[in-house]
């Protein structure tokens, strides 16, 4: 079901599906509109590490950012990187304690809005897409092994789908015991649209795909994208949420 906030600033969809071969979901999603914050986490490593690693990410951030913004000057920056640190300090701390959970970790890409700006802190190669005035664009920059290589002129665009190290990330929440932060920030205005994904979804359905199963309400384009995913192999967990900035009243 499709939410929406008392100040109708959000309307947001948001699903989690195992995919079609796949006998476990380790992604890991939080929606909390009154917070302004979403959160999409893509768990690795092993049976219990990457459920368990995606579960404390998205457990930790809304708290921590639930907890600065009892300050009236939270800055959202500060506020996005603190939280997925935060959450790094709990994973690494967990599976040092537990040898079944060793060399657990996840990718996190979290939205977080305050008044007309929109800040993203991401790690791995889970995404963000901004959908304005029938366009789509990739906010995020991977940070995974085929991304270097496109960038370092290795591989061409066209071999980042077939590369044979197309999964492999160079950074993730949890893994080391210090995690670097990406941060983006933007303005936004009413009618744009924002979409967080791990790879399940973003590995099998084409960015032009992802715009044209963009619907009026978030939680129907949020169902046909899953669809569309599993239509296309269903190879890895999918999780996505859309957020539509709304007019304030």
């Amino acid at each position: 079901m499709t939410q929406t906030d008392p100040s109708r600033q959000f309307r947001v969809g948001a699903a989690t599906d195992i995919g079609r071969k796949r006998s476990q979901n380790q992604d890991s999603i939080s929606s909390r509109i009154e917070l302004g914050l979403f959160v999409v986490a893509d768990g690795m490593g092993g049976h219990r590490g990457g459920e368990t690693a995606s579960q404390m990410a998205v457990a930790a951030i809304p708290e921590v950012v639930e907890h600065c913004q009892v300050d009236p000057n939270w800055h959202p920056r500060n506020v996005i990187a603190q939280a997925i640190r935060k959450a790094n300090e709990n994973i690494y701390t967990r599976s040092q304690n537990d040898p079944a959970l060793q060399g657990m970790g996840t990718t996190s890409v979290a939205l977080l809005f305050k008044d007309n700006c929109l800040t993203i802190g991401h790690v791995g190669d889970s995404r963000a897409y901004f959908i304005r005035d029938g366009g789509i664009w990739q906010i995020t920059r991977d940070h995974s092994l085929v991304q270097e290589k496109l960038r370092a002129g290795i591989i061409s665009r066209d071999e980042v789908k077939t590369d044979r190290m197309k999964n492999v990330i160079t950074r993730s929440v949890g893994f080391e015991a210090v995690v670097n932060v990406e941060v983006y920030e933007m303005e936004t205005r009413p009618g744009d649209k924002f979409l967080i994904c791990s790879d399940g979804l973003s590995g099998l359905v084409e960015d032009e795909q992802i715009l044209s199963l963009m619907r009026d309400d978030p939680q129907h384009s949020v169902q046909e994208l899953i669809a569309a995913a599993n239509a296309n192999g269903g190879d890895d967990n999918i999780s996505t949420i859309v957020v539509e900035v709304l007019e304030k009243h």
